[in-house]
């Protein structure tokens, strides 16, 4: 199969209802078991393969979640069919999967490898009903639950996800994370056909006022890589609160992030969220963090960069630019809880992931497949350390 007839298949599947994403977990196993790799598939659809060869160094992971959004609205073509028009291959989630079909299309023809094995690992990112609670509710996303239970040999991996900027791939070094948190402001309710409730009652909604304002003042982070700005701010996301139209409200609770550039403290962006909320004055409220998601950067001269960006060079003839992305990926997962040390490179453009009419370029997919191929096939030069 081509990387087209793979896309192709790859798009088909509905990947934001389980059923799609277990179709998904199937076909790719599929895939990997013809490439002599040996495939184990959980009960969360969590797919993880591993190939072993005879000369070689060190252990390489490739990885990439294996679900979407339901993101369907807006578009004026079948999201599940894969569209090609001229360059444009339109389909769901083609940023993601574009890079996942090119480096399946690699795998199957591998004879030889630069790595002494190859561990791929395509985890189930949707929120789980399983084991310690990431959040509130009791769950945690399938990468979470692998890696509570496996141990990957890798060191070092790629993430497919998408990087390109115009017409050219980027090489991501990291990715931000998040001070995630509740505030529950607490009033008194009342009816509003009670003459009294205007002293007796405490509008819970109003008070909220207060804090959402307190919270908008705390400023933005910024970093800057190779020229290009990573920026985040704190976003009230979800608001809650109130019964009835004829019921004062004695509650309104809001869920809020506070993103963390890919080299910021997650725990100093903490103390600015307590900070802003300690100014608020004369409102009953409660606090509630949810665990922590830490951002992650990796250094450029790192062996993974390094190895990266050659092979870009030698394929393409030009030096890719690094980057950080500010929104969080798997990525930060791997590193704080599996250890590995991963950047992010893949042929779709991040600025129309989950849009309507997504496409991915077909020359950037197969010229992902090149660099891939390369990077892994290739035996002199420099060898990862790890």
């Amino acid at each position: 199969m081509s990387f087209l007839d793979i896309l192709q298949k790859l798009v088909e599947f509905p990947t934001f209802e389980p059923d799609g994403i277990h179709r998904f977990a199937e076909f790719v196993s599929n895939q990997l078991k013809n490439a002599s790799f040996r495939v184990v598939v959980d009960e969360f659809d969590n797919v993880y393969g591993v190939r072993e060869f005879s000369v070689g160094s060190g252990t390489l992971l490739l990885t990439t979640n294996i679900d979407s959004g339901d993101s369907r609205a807006g578009w004026t073509r079948n999201p599940l069919s894969l569209t090609l028009e001229g360059d444009r291959l339109y389909g769901l989630d083609t940023s993601t999967k574009g890079g996942t079909a090119a480096a399946l299309q690699v795998l199957k023809d591998l004879s030889a490898c630069r790595f002494r094995k190859l561990e791929v690992f395509f985890p189930n990112d949707h929120r789980l009903p399983a084991g310690p609670a990431s959040e509130p509710g009791g769950e945690q996303t399938g990468i979470e639950y692998f890696l509570l239970r496996n141990k990957l040999d890798a060191r070092v991996g790629i993430n497919l996800n998408a990087t390109v900027q115009g017409d050219r791939f980027a090489v991501s070094l990291g990715c931000g994370g998040r001070v995630g948190f509740t505030v529950r402001a607490i009033g008194k309710q009342g009816h509003t056909m009670d003459p009294s409730w205007r002293t007796l009652s405490r509008n819970a909604i109003y008070d909220m006022m207060k804090v959402i304002d307190a919270l908008r003042m705390i400023p933005p982070q910024r970093m800057t890589i190779d020229g290009r700005e990573v920026w985040t701010q704190l976003n009230v996301s979800i608001i809650e609160g109130g019964k009835a139209i004829n019921i004062v409200p004695g509650d309104c609770t809001i869920t809020c992030e506070r993103r963390v550039i890919p080299n910021g403290d997650w725990d100093e962006c903490k103390r600015e969220v307590e900070d802003a909320l300690r100014t608020v004055r004369d409102v009953e409220f409660k606090v509630t963090y949810f665990p922590p998601a830490r951002p992650y950067l990796i250094d450029r001269d790192n062996d993974i960069a390094t190895l990266v960006a050659d092979s870009v060079q030698r394929v393409l003839a030009y030096r890719p630019v690094f980057t950080a992305q500010a929104g969080i990926t798997d990525s930060a997962i791997l590193y704080q809880m599996g250890g590995v040390k991963t950047v992010i490179m893949g042929p779709g453009d991040p600025l129309l992931e989950h849009k309507p009419d997504e496409y991915v370029s077909a020359k950037r997919v197969e010229e992902f497949a090149k660099v891939i191929h390369s990077m892994l096939e290739e035996t002199t030069g420099s060898r990862l350390r790890h």
